[in-house]
């Protein structure tokens, strides 16, 4: 579990927990056709979400962004992402969620391409060839669920590895991941593992660097050449975005929403945001919902 979902927002935004029976690593979900569209409310996971459609339409907002659904096509929702569902009554798809206890094998090694890295897609194009190999690839993981039995977290386990590499292939051929996928032990990316844990409580690039045993300007630089920013704009963006969730998603004052985020003086937060944002947050907050009607 990503520890700083429960230490903010889930006291503004519900936080949903991956439920399951036994030990099993993993759930489907199914949504089929029914009378009229559905409208699900604003949430958060402490798990990972794949969402493959097959059929019918409509709109997932997933942090800031909004998506239109498009069928056959793939969405990804990362643990502690902002997200809501509106789906047509005709939309026919499956969800598979898995805890970052799954890994995953050799699909471990493509998880943050997918799910963690800033600036990843959440909405990947597919086409009926791809979707229907996803949906089998669900079908045998929701099987192996039933049965249960020794072997099974193994199995499972190796069925989301396979499903993972292929996902990150989809994307990939979709020209969407424009970088190649990073390793499990490469600095970059165990330096975006350690932001999206610690950003609350940590922002000095020294204190990243450190637990990586390098130091703070060749940490900057590696992130420089693989992500076009500095180390310390992607600490700066990572906190940005969570306070744009909060003001977006919660009716938190401005006071607290800069308490959540640390920022204990509302002057100093206001005056942050708005050297970021180019307007306080109050505007932010109306700007934001007018744009969504939300």
């Amino acid at each position: 579990m990503i520890p700083h979902l429960h230490t903010v927002a889930s006291y503004t935004i519900p936080t949903h927990e991956l439920e399951h029976g036994s030990d099993a690593p993993a759930r489907v979900e199914h949504i089929v056709p029914v009378d009229s569209p559905v409208h699900n409310e604003v949430h958060r996971h402490d798990y990972d979400e794949l969402f493959f459609f097959a059929t019918g339409g409509g709109t997932h907002m997933i942090d800031l962004e909004q998506h239109t659904v498009v069928a056959p096509g793939m969405h990804l929702v990362g643990a502690g992402q902002v997200h809501q569902l509106s789906r047509t009554a005709d939309m026919r798809a499956v969800v598979v969620q898995f805890g970052q206890e799954a890994f995953l094998g050799l699909g471990g090694s493509v998880h943050g391409d997918l799910f963690t890295r800033m600036g990843r897609p959440c909405s990947v194009p597919l086409n009926a060839d791809q979707v229907n190999e996803a949906i089998e690839l669900v079908a045998r993981i929701e099987k192996e669920l039933g049965q249960g039995g020794a072997v099974m977290q193994d199995v499972v386990r190796g069925y989301l590895s396979i499903l993972l590499i292929k996902c990150a292939q989809w994307v990939r051929e979709g020209n969407a991941l424009s970088t190649p996928p990073l390793e499990e032990h490469d600095p970059v990316r165990r330096f975006q593992d350690l932001v999206e844990r610690g950003y609350l409580e940590e922002r000095q690039l020294t204190h990243y660097a450190d637990k990586l045993a390098i130091s703070a300007d060749h940490l900057n630089e590696l992130v420089k050449k693989r992500l076009g920013r500095t180390a310390s704009a992607v600490i700066h963006d990572r906190l940005l975005l969570e306070a744009k969730r909060l003001l977006l998603h919660s009716e938190r004052s401005v006071k607290e929403v800069g308490y959540l985020l640390n920022m204990k003086d509302p002057a100093y937060f206001s005056r942050w945001f708005g050297k970021a944002e180019g307007m306080t947050p109050v505007a932010y907050r109306e700007h934001v919902r007018e744009k969504y009607q939300h």
